[in-house]
């Protein structure tokens, strides 16, 4: 391997596992694999030694890093070769998928209040059609409401317990 160890029996578990939960949630498995790769080095890791460690061609890999990178779950780093693109995980990595995660809460419960407000107007739809979208308002606005509580708390928690500088992003507000 040219610049990066080989993962540990341990470290090679935990970057699969990583694949395996994200291919669950309906991402990229590779996207996974690079995420999990990338916690367990204390170096940024070349494209080239993703395509060496994860045995995938390096397409795919390039794409699904621009992927995370869009997401803020890996960022381009300086590396030791000007010539090379360099990755690590995002340092607020957990953070920014929580976020990511919350959209789509944010979105479902957009479209409980748009479909609501329709059937105000148009009045066609069933008691149950109803009924079922002021259920999803109601469990999305209050998964809201615990999501901005929980940011808050995260800042504080971080900077207390693991004493890092509290670097606090804008929780977008509803």
């Amino acid at each position: 391997m040219s610049e990066s160890k080989a993962p540990s029996p341990v470290e090679k578990e935990l970057i699969e596992k990583f694949g395996n939960i994200y291919e669950s949630y309906g991402l990229r498995r590779l996207q996974g694999l690079i995420v999990g790769l990338l916690l367990t080095k204390s170096e940024p890791v070349s494209l080239d030694d993703m395509v060496e460690i994860l045995d995938r061609s390096k397409g795919p890999i390039s794409i699904s890093v621009r992927r995370l990178d869009d997401m803020d779950y890996v960022r381009k780093v300086e590396g030791p070769n000007n010539r090379r693109n360099y990755y690590e995980s995002h340092p607020n990595i957990f953070f920014n998928n929580f976020k990511f995660n919350m959209q789509t809460v944010r979105e479902n419960r957009s479209i409980a209040e748009r479909f609501l407000n329709r059937i105000d107007t148009e009045g066609d739809e069933t008691e149950k059609t109803k009924r079922s979208l002021e259920h999803m308002e109601a469990f999305y606005d209050l998964m809201e409401s615990f999501f901005e509580d929980f940011a808050e708390r995260w800042w504080e928690v971080k900077q207390e317990q693991l004493g890092e500088e509290s670097n606090q992003e804008a929780v977008t507000p509803r």
